[in-house]
């Protein structure tokens, strides 16, 4: 892209990373170790190769993309290897029939059927195309009779219509995406802006907002309002993606269109363009972002992420209820308070106590995160022994690293030429670790003592 200053003429230069094999290898023809493009396309859609792509467009550090020839049989996925990637013909050890490659000469073989090359690197691509296709089903179902509304007045703030915590929440996040997907985008820094997008759109909007709507969406007194924004939500996540993934976001802009022309978003204009390429770059407020909002979600979001990863590892079914303890500084705590409801929703728990002093049953299943202690007790549903071992395990990492540390410290060509404050912050982040090796011990003896 050319620019001038004055009269001297410069250019703007984009640097990605070189892709390489999983072995470390250049991709190259030759070799036959490269992913064909129409292949993936073609099996996981135009969208999932772009988003797939941007995401390991970083700066400078190379990426290894690992590819598998699917069988076009079962489906099944064969890993690449240096032996069979110019094989012309490769049987799937999964369903014993034979497909052939890109390498394929023979007529014996030209007749198989081709096993595609891909790889994983594009699923994530897929699986979020899907997920934005699930969050506009939940939103276009709870659209009856609601058109959207001009919202065109809430371009110089929140405004008095906005009164629920979790709608200050979701308009300080999207002003604050915006604001970093946008920079990261001009900077040229498009597996940043990629990775902004999916956390957003999927952690934040996708699992906690559109879950914390559905009982506004089922109160009449509630319903509008959390209909507008769920509208304003999507629209404004299909603008900033439509870069990285412009033709699911066509489509679903379309479909928004039909079930919403009535929508007008604060940076449109009479109406909303009838295609997003050429709608208006979203462009919230700066008086919209309600940074102790958001670190109050962040929180909640993390403590609810680590009650159900404990369920997952425990294989808790979904709906057994378990209790929960949350030992959080005062501070802390008062943030999580007025959410510890949706807490118990989403993380299916019962919250016993919340707060300094609070402390978990015997034995509970345990997580630190941002600064909060989570106990969950499992009772006889906790496997004791796979626990322990993945304390001991987490135990020995933390040791490692402290030992590391404290090392580190007791250099004295470190300490000599370090800057006072990068002392400081290697003797805090010591102190972190042997307080978190300290709980994990407890902890770990305390199993112990059951079995």
């Amino acid at each position: 892209m050319l620019f001038r200053s004055g009269k001297i003429p410069f250019t703007d230069v984009a640097i990605h990373p070189k892709i390489l094999d999983r072995y470390g290898e250049t991709m190259s023809k030759s070799k036959g170790n490269g992913v064909d493009p129409v292949d993936v396309i073609e099996a996981l859609g135009a969208d999932a190769l772009r988003f797939g792509m941007v995401s390991m467009a970083t700066e400078t550090q190379d990426v290894r993309m690992p590819v598998e020839f699917q069988c076009p049989h079962c489906e099944a996925r064969i890993e690449q290897t240096v032996q069979n990637r110019m094989l012309p013909r490769i049987e799937c050890p999964k369903c014993k029939q034979a497909f052939r490659t890109q390498w394929a000469a023979k007529p014996e073989d030209v007749a198989l059927p081709r096993g595609p090359a891909l790889s994983e690197r594009f699923e994530s691509g897929r699986n979020f195309s899907n997920k934005l296709w699930n969050a506009t089903r939940f939103v276009l179902m709870n659209l009856e009779g609601f058109a959207g509304e001009d919202l065109s007045g809430w371009q110089s703030g929140r405004g008095p219509a906005v009164e629920a915590l979790e709608d200050r929440w979701l308009l300080s996040r999207l002003a604050s995406v915006t604001r970093d997907a946008t920079k990261a985008i001009d900077e040229y820094r498009f597996a940043e802006a990629a990775r902004i997008l999916y956390a957003f759109a999927w952690d934040e909007y996708c699992s906690a907002y559109l879950e914390l709507c559905k009982a506004r969406l089922a109160d009449p007194a509630t319903r509008r309002q959390a209909q507008s924004m769920l509208l304003l939500g999507l629209d404004t996540i299909l603008r900033l993606l439509h870069p990285i993934m412009p033709f699911v976001t066509e489509e679903i802009w379309q479909h928004l269109a039909d079930a919403a022309g009535g929508r007008r978003m604060p940076w449109d204009g009479a109406s909303p363009a009838k295609s997003i390429m050429v709608a208006a770059w979203p462009a919230p407020p700066a008086s919209w972002v309600d940074d102790r909002t958001e670190t109050q979600f962040g929180t909640f979001l993390g403590v609810v992420g680590a009650i159900r990863e404990i369920r997952a590892r425990q294989n808790v079914p979904p709906k057994t209820r378990v209790k929960v303890a949350i030992r959080a500084p005062r501070e802390t705590a008062a943030l999580l308070e007025p959410m510890q409801a949706a807490i118990a929703s989403m993380a299916v728990a019962e919250i016993t106590a919340a707060g300094p002093e609070a402390a978990g049953a015997a034995g509970a299943a345990t997580a630190n995160v941002l600064g909060c202690d989570v106990f969950v007790d499992l009772a006889d549903l906790i496997d004791v022994g796979a626990e322990i071992a993945r304390l001991t395990k987490e135990n020995e990492k933390l040791a490692g690293f402290i030992a590391a540390k404290q090392a580190k410290l007791a250099d004295g060509t470190f300490a000599a030429k370090a800057p006072p404050a990068v002392v400081e912050k290697e003797r805090a982040q010591l102190a972190e670790l042997e307080e978190k090796l300290a709980k994990g011990q407890a902890t770990l003896a305390d199993l112990r003592s059951r079995k």
